[in-house]
Parts: C-alpha cells; structure tokens; sequence
C-alpha cells in the first residue's frame, strides 16, 4: 500500500474516531436532555393533578377552571394515581399500575422520586394537605422524545459516514500534495545511474525533512561519485604496473622462441623473467594488504605507544640500513607529563605507515637526510616528516594517496604507488589525518595529525 492511502486510511480512522466520541456524547446529552425535560413535563403534571382533585375548595373558581383546562390536556399514554396515607387509591379509580407500598414510601421519603416502568417514565410527589398526606403519581410513554432521539441518531450517523467519506478523500488530496516533493526527488533520483553521478536532486527552498533528505541523499552521491572516480583510477594505475611487468614477460618469451639459443641466454632471459614476476608478486602481495588493511581489528590488540620513543628507534633502524641513511629527529613543545606524548594504536602498522614515507623521502632526496619534527600542542601531536628531494607538482599532490597513484616525475623511480595509499589506511585507523606539501626540486612535507580528543 502507498505512504498515500495509508495515510488517507490512518487520517480517516483517527478523524472517525474523534467524531464517533463527540457524536455519542452528544447523543448521550441529547437523550439526557430529553429524559430530563419529560420528567419536568409529568412533575408540572403531578402538580396539576393534585391540584385539581385536592385544591378545589381551596381555589377560587377562576384559577380552578385554568387549572382544569391544563388538566384535561394530557400526555399521550398518560396515567395518573393519588393514594391516601393509608396506601389506599383514592379520588382517580381507574388506574393502570398497582404500585406497590414500597414505591409509595420511597416517594414519601424523598418527595420527588423518579422511576421507569419498562418503557413508560413514572414520577411521584409527595403532597401534604389539610385533607391529608397524599402521594401522587403520573406516567406516560415520551414517545415524542424517543422520536427526536431515533431522528437524531439516524442524523448522526449519516453525518459520521458522510464526514468519514468526505475525510478520506480530502486525505487522499492532502497526502498527495504533502508527498509531491518526494514523487519528484523519485523522478529525478530515476534518472541517475552509474554514467551521470554527476547529477543532483534538487532540494528546494523548503527547510523540512524533505530537504534534508534530498541534501544527504546528493551527499552519497557525491560520495559514490568520487569513489567511482577512484575506482577508475585504480583499475587505471593497476593496469599500467601490472601491465609492465607482463609485457615485459611476453616479450622476452616471444624473442627467445624465435630459435635456438645458448644455455647462457635462456639463464638470461629466466633471470629476466624471475625479476618481473617478482615484481608482480610484489605489486599483487600490496594490493592484498591495502584491501584487507580495514578489516584489522586493531582496537583489539591496541597497545600505548609513546612517539617520541619510536621515533628513535626508526632513526636507529635506519642508521644500521644498507646503505645507512641519516633520519633527524626534532622534539617541540615537549609537555611535562610523558602521557600527552602516547597515543593507543597497533604499534606493528604503524611503524609500516611511518617507514612508508620515510622510506620515499630517501628514495625520492637520492639518498638525503629526512627530518621527524614532533610538535605537542593542546589540540594533539603533529608529526612533521620532511625531506629535501624532487619535490612534487601541484596538479599531483592531491592523487598521490589515490593506489597505484605516481607523481610525473616519479616514473624513474622504482616503486609501484601503494605505500601512501596504505600508510593513509592505516592513520585513518588510528583516527589520525595526513596531508601533504611540497615544492618542486626543493622537498615534500608529511603532516600527520593525532587528536587528542579522539581514541583509537
């Protein structure tokens, strides 16, 4: 069913609802009403039978005859009694009820009592007078009164049904006109697919929900169309690495089957081919990491680390290296508190993600000194890692954490483009982030930025 007609169905059903309460408390207000003003009817009529059987020598002539004339106009099925205070019928003979003696003393004691004789209403007075104590008693069936009610009833309830009718369709036009901007965010949303991602949904001058949805929902897109760029880009640069080495391959194939060779030839050409698939068991072994980097659980096995001691440890580790390479490492803004120097994180990753840049401010510098500048402040610790190599152009500096990304100018390097891509993977694990600068022929800059509001 529609968000439309069940709206228009819960409308209608809640609308029914309040109605059929305010139509039956007017109902039953109606119905008390009318019981009340009949009850008033047959005490005026108590009262003018009284007066007639027991005031007539007390009344003048004049007002006898008005209160005659007032008499002898009677309530339909009307019937009336006056007993003595012996219980005994007296005045009006014929009577159609045989009241019992504890009706009779229920009056006396209340004085006004009313009753109900199956469908026909009965009121009792009491009536002291110089002749005696009298009770008098009148009833009669208020058949005008059920006819108001039957009508009012009927009128009610063709009311209800036309209110619920004329609601239900007033909900279908109102449901239809509230969920006209989500039946166009679905027409547009109809027509993006993977070859326009560039298109939007238009998310109007309204400040709703509405809008909301349609500003996250050009949110994912942006986000799908920047990994689908991504996604180009890798199967770009994965084609060109792994391209190399497998032309390479067949084409020292193809030129030694030619004819026959010497033994030292076909050494030759094995080593070759040893060199290339070793390549790209390489560049294969590093794309398996970088796609399984995020399933690491590092919080599991997260230990605390403190910067400044790795640090030294990388610079010794590079000193020893083949060949040695000098690594300086500078301390700012040292804390008192040793504490405000560790972050939480996998010490085994990130000793990979910091060699990873190390390594291409060597490679990159032939080979010059690379500075770690570690700089504590309020906010965290920034890790500056710079080096005084080719440098890298501007129109690159914003791919070059993209997989298998290579700057122009490092095509005569050896490498393949997935260290900074997985040195990045892993700062984004420990909820540090990285950016680059750099200037051409003169060295890059790594800043990594560990917040100390944010635990690994």
């Amino acid at each position: 069913m529609k968000i439309k007609h069940r709206l228009s169905l819960q409308f209608t059903w809640i609308s029914g609802i309040i109605l059929s309460i305010a139509f039956l408390l007017i109902y039953l207000l109606s119905a008390n009403s009318v019981q009340n003003s009949f009850y008033k009817l047959l005490q005026m009529r108590a009262l003018v039978t009284a007066q007639v059987y027991l005031e007539k020598d007390e009344l003048t002539k004049k007002k006898f005859l008005e209160i005659e004339k007032s008499y002898r106009e009677k309530i339909p099925d009307e019937s009336g009694s006056i007993y003595d205070q012996d219980n005994n019928p007296v005045f009006i003979e014929q009577s159609r009820f045989n009241w019992p003696v504890s009706l009779l003393e229920t009056i006396r004691k209340k004085e006004i009592y009313r009753f109900r004789q199956g469908e026909t209403l009965g009121l009792g007075i009491y009536y002291p007078d110089n002749q005696g104590d009298f009770v008098v008693i009148v009833t009669a069936r208020n058949s005008m009164g059920v006819q108001q009610l039957a009508y009012l009833r009927w009128m009610l309830i063709v009311m209800l049904l036309a209110a619920l009718l004329i609601t239900y369709f007033m909900g279908q036009w109102y449901a239809t006109k509230a969920l006209a901007p989500i039946n166009g965010i679905n027409r547009q949303v109809r027509k993006i697919r993977s070859n326009n991602l560039h298109l939007r949904v238009e998310a109007g001058q309204n400040k709703d929900e509405i809008a909301e949805l349609a500003t996250n929902f050009n949110g994912l897109l942006q986000h799908l169309e920047q990994a689908f760029d991504l996604q180009r880009t890798f199967v770009s640069n994965a084609s060109h690495e792994l391209r190399t080495p497998l032309t390479t391959i067949i084409g020292e194939i193809e030129v030694t089957l030619q004819h026959e060779r010497k033994i030292e030839y076909y050494k030759e050409t094995l080593h070759t081919l040893l060199g290339e698939s070793e390549k790209l068991k390489v560049i294969t072994d590093s794309l398996l990491q970088l796609t399984t980097i995020d399933s690491i659980l590092t919080g599991g096995n997260a230990e605390k680390i403190r910067l400044d001691e790795l640090l030294w440890e990388l610079q010794a580790q590079w000193k020893t290296a083949n060949p040695p390479s000098r690594l300086t490492v500078k301390l700012a803004g040292m804390p008192a508190d040793e504490d405000r120097l560790c972050i939480y994180g996998n010490r085994r990753l990130l000793v990979v993600a910091l060699q990873n840049i190390i390594r291409n401010g060597f490679k990159f510098s032939f080979n010059q000194e690379v500075t770690a500048l570690l700089t504590c402040t309020e906010d965290g610790i920034v890790l500056s890692i710079s080096d005084r190599g080719i440098g890298i152009a501007p129109e690159d500096l914003e791919n070059i954490f993209l997989p298998l990304y290579r700057a122009e100018n490092a095509h005569s390097f050896e490498g393949h483009g997935i260290g900074l891509s997985m040195s990045r993977k892993i700062f984004q694990i420990h909820r540090a982030t990285i950016a680059a600068s750099s200037v051409l022929n003169q060295g890059t800059t790594f800043n990594i930025f560990f917040s100390r509001h944010l635990k690994f």
